[in-house]
């Protein structure tokens, strides 16, 4: 179930007010044209609308708050928790300082009396005993919330790596058995093809062969039909001369008698040669016979072939849908392990920022006690210079040159000119002490006399030196806080639709000091100031127009933006036209947005 108060980054005892605020911001951080093409951006902003839609309707909230709390089986949030202990932390860090701050100073005052300032001091001491002890305690507990998220989000991510990789291993294994059945069928298929290449090239030698007998039978039936044509002929001729020796009557008996004899021979031949024809073409027939044998062999292998051809296409069609369909898993486990690698790196990212933000707040707390601790320390060494040369100077023991310098001139400036004998016995003693506490040799002889070795002194100063260090640093960080809390402020007002505070938005994100620079931001911000007719944000808009800064390149609708802004009375709109009024080159035309102007809108925005 969706948490629409952390959606809306608000308390769920946050007012409408809160969560309108809160919704604008988000609203416009995530908006679509603020942030073209990002899927991520655009599932934000349909959450953020969709709690919005909720929260902002009493009654579809409260129906909500009931299911939340039966959901979350009446369980707080421990983010809530943690931002409340470290709420209650810092404060009573800040109470404690600021009693401490308030002891010192009475502790200065010596028209208190010291019995009642004793009592008092004790009092607070305890007070702020109990106070920090009671802020190390939430800030522990707060420690403890910190290290249980890390690792829920360390057990998350490994479950869901572990989960990925076995889904991944089991697909690959399947694609593997899949690859292996695949070049089996292709080896069974070319075992196949080679078999019938084999026999289909026996048949074909068979045929051939039969085909040459053919050939050589229809050579010779053609012979033998010439000599029977040749004898039939010759056997015609024969009878005709015999007719013709008859028809004369017999005279020559021997020449009828020899061509009888030739006409049988010629009969006998033709017998012969009629028979030995029908024989070839008896054995042309079967030769005939066994031709087309071998040919309904050939087509029947042709047609086993292909029906082979046709399974085994199937088959290797069956097998390569498998395995794209194997892939397509894969490529989804792929596309899920990279969505929940981005949401492991965010939560990393978070538990990152989260750590950091921890450690700062675990810095700033150990400051501001160091601080109370230093405060204790440095009124101890007040006393302890109290009554010694130092102490007239109203410097430590382990104060330096400059420093005794410093404060021998103060006092001098102070007492100088006065006539009360008190004053003139003050000045006598500061002069005194001045005399040998600024030379050396006497400083180090009167350092001795009081008990304070040079080691001492130099220890010491390199302790002020590393509380410096540290509070500069405390400085720096309680700065950055400062400084977001103020880029908060000015995002707010911003979208509330203050001109001023949209013109200086745009204008850090323009030059990128103290955020990233993002001249897309840049421009929308200068956008909603120019629809305000605000002289610099319209001016900072025409420098983008003619630079191409985050928008399309256009000079005219730039230079035309800027002659607005200079009408409007903005002065870097007239510098800039009068820059280029002459011949503009391109280190004038490079100029960007209004700088100058920068830091008094920011000043005027944060007021």
């Amino acid at each position: 179930m969706k948490n629409y108060y952390q959606i809306l980054n608000v308390q769920q005892t946050a007012t409408e007010s809160d969560i309108k605020r809160s919704y604008r911001v988000l609203a416009k951080r995530y908006h679509p044209d603020v942030n073209p093409g990002d899927a991520a951006a655009a599932d934000k902003f349909a959450d953020i609308n969709e709690a919005n839609a909720v929260l902002s309707d009493p009654k579809a909230r409260a129906e909500y708050d009931v299911k939340l709390k039966e959901a979350t089986s009446a369980r707080l949030n421990p983010e809530d928790v943690i931002a409340r202990q470290r709420a209650q932390a810092q404060a009573a860090a800040r109470q404690a300082a600021r009693q401490a701050a308030y002891r010192n100073g009475a502790m200065n005052n010596m028209n208190v009396n010291a019995s009642a300032r004793r009592d008092a001091t004790i009092a607070r001491a305890r007070q702020a005993a109990q106070a920090q002890a009671q802020a190390q305690a939430q800030y522990q507990t707060a420690q403890m919330q910190a290290q249980v998220q890390a690792l829920r989000n360390q057990a998350f991510q490994s479950g869901r790596e572990q989960g990925a990789s076995e889904a991944k291993a089991a697909a690959e294994s399947e694609i593997s058995r899949l690859n292996a059945s695949v070049r089996s069928l292709l080896a069974e298929n070319r075992k196949i093809k080679k078999n019938f290449e084999t026999e289909t090239a026996d048949l074909k030698r068979q045929l051939a062969d039969a085909e040459q007998d053919r050939r050589d039978l229809e050579v010779e039936l053609f012979n033998r039909d010439r000599e029977l044509s040749q004898e039939q002929i010759r056997a015609k001729e024969i009878e005709e001369q015999l007719k013709t020796l008859r028809d004369d009557g017999g005279a020559n008996s021997e020449a009828v008698r020899k061509a009888e004899d030739a006409a049988k021979k010629a009969e006998a031949a033709t017998k012969k040669a009629e028979a030995a024809t029908r024989k070839a073409e008896s054995e042309s027939a079967d030769l005939r016979a066994k031709l087309e044998k071998a040919l309904l062999c050939i087509k029947k292998l042709e047609q086993d072939k292909s029906q082979a051809d046709l399974n085994n296409q199937a088959q290797i069609q069956l097998q390569q849908d498998k395995r794209r369909q194997m892939q397509e898993e894969i490529d989804e486990l792929n596309r899920q392990v990279g969505a929940l690698t981005s949401e492991i790196d965010i939560l990393r990212a978070e538990n990152d920022q989260w750590q950091q933000y921890a450690q700062s707040e675990e810095f700033i707390s150990d400051t501001e006690r160091r601080m109370d601790d230093w405060a204790k320390k440095t009124q101890a060494d007040r006393r302890k210079a109290k009554p010694t040369l130092y102490g007239v100077l109203g410097v430590l023991i382990w104060a330096t040159d400059e420093e005794i310098t410093d404060a021998h001139a103060k006092l001098v400036k102070r007492y100088a000119g006065k006539t009360d004998e008190t004053i003139v016995a003050k000045l006598a003693k500061v002069e005194e002490a001045y005399a040998v506490l600024s030379d050396a040799e006497k400083r180090a002889e009167y350092n001795k006399s009081i008990d304070v070795s040079e080691e001492t002194i130099a220890e010491e100063r390199r302790l002020i030196a590393e509380n410096e260090s540290i509070m500069e640093e405390y400085r720096n960080r309680l700065a950055g806080k400062e400084f977001w809390a103020h880029f908060d402020e000015l995002t707010a007002n911003a979208l509330e639709g203050d001109p001023n505070a949209q013109n200086a938005l745009g204008e850090m994100y323009y030059y990128g000091d103290e955020i990233e620079r993002d001249y897309e931001q840049a421009v929308f911000w200068f956008k909603e100031a120019a629809k305000q007719k605000h002289p610099d944000g319209m001016c900072n808009l025409g420098m983008c127009f003619v630079n191409g800064e985050g928008i399309e390149r256009n000079e005219a609708t730039g230079n035309s933006f800027i002659r607005q802004a200079a009408k409007l009375g903005s002065k870097a709109a007239i510098a800039a036209i009068a820059a280029t009024s002459d011949k503009p080159t391109k280190s004038e035309k490079s100029g960007g947005a209004s700088k100058t102007e920068k830091s008094k809108q920011t000043k005027t925005t944060s007021k």
